[in-house]
């Protein structure tokens, strides 16, 4: 029995938090499946039960577990960023983008939403709005790295030379110790030369490849697909649900 107070469906949730933890990812679904018939309210155990069957590798139900989530709280963005991961590892671009947006709709305040919504329409093509979406992201963060040389990467792409200067000189002014304060002074060289061959009318050679300007793949967390750039979010940074645990209100 559940000690007082406690009701069973987060007595079984904190008990498949604990399954999560350890990796222990069949127990966790099976007791994340129970704390749900429990308590179908407790959203947190279906944004769980979403995560451990991500980490299995089962898109589809990991999916579904998120959908019922978002059903119960409709704004716990943290489960429309996973889900629009989730269509991005299965190639679904457009809806990956659609889900990702509403991320950032629903809290415009958290910078890596706009980030991973900035690589999927990169991924898509839509360099106008990745542009958008990365300026977002740094203008949230201006101190983070791969947000600036996305944001200069996508400019390249669109031949904007001068925007893509501005972005990493921006950067590299305000962090001469970076660690890789010597890979963009390289780069913020290189633009400038591009941009003085454009204006003694020499004609600019196009990239060979995206990586020109593109930093170095995303240091993922270990679960992670190794290719993928944009992030979940895990729900056990929350505090642990109560029995009738509210979904967190709009900012």
């Amino acid at each position: 029995m559940a000690p007082p107070g406690e009701a069973p469906g987060v007595k079984l949730y904190n008990a498949g938090a604990e399954h999560f933890k350890r990796k222990e990812l069949d127990q966790a679904i099976d007791c994340f499946k129970r704390a749900a018939e429990a308590d179908p309210k407790l959203y947190r155990a279906w944004a769980y039960l979403g995560m451990a069957y991500a980490q299995q590798g089962q898109l589809d139900p990991a999916i579904e577990a998120y959908r019922k989530c978002i059903d119960i709280a409709p704004e716990y963005h943290k489960a429309f960023n996973n889900v629009g991961e989730l269509y991005r590892r299965k190639g679904l671009l457009d809806y990956a983008a659609m889900v990702f947006k509403m991320a950032t709709e629903i809290e415009p305040k958290i910078s890596h939403y706009f980030y991973n919504l900035g690589i999927t329409y990169f991924e898509i093509g839509m360099y106008g709005q990745a542009e958008a979406a990365f300026a977002q992201a740094v203008k949230l963060d201006p101190n983070d790295y791969e947000y600036a040389t996305e944001l200069a990467q996508v400019q390249f792409t669109q031949k904007n030379y001068e925007g893509a200067l501005n972005s990493l000189s921006r950067f590299h002014d305000a962090h001469p110790e970076h660690p890789r304060a010597a890979e963009t002074g390289a780069r913020v060289q290189m633009l400038r030369r591009r941009l003085d061959q454009l204006k003694n009318g020499s004609p600019a050679a196009d990239p060979q490849k995206k990586s020109e300007i593109r930093r170095a793949v995303l240091e993922e967390e270990e679960e992670e697909d190794d290719n993928a750039k944009t992030k979940f979010v895990e729900p056990s940074k929350d505090a642990p649900p109560r029995q009738n645990d509210p979904p967190p209100s709009k900012a």
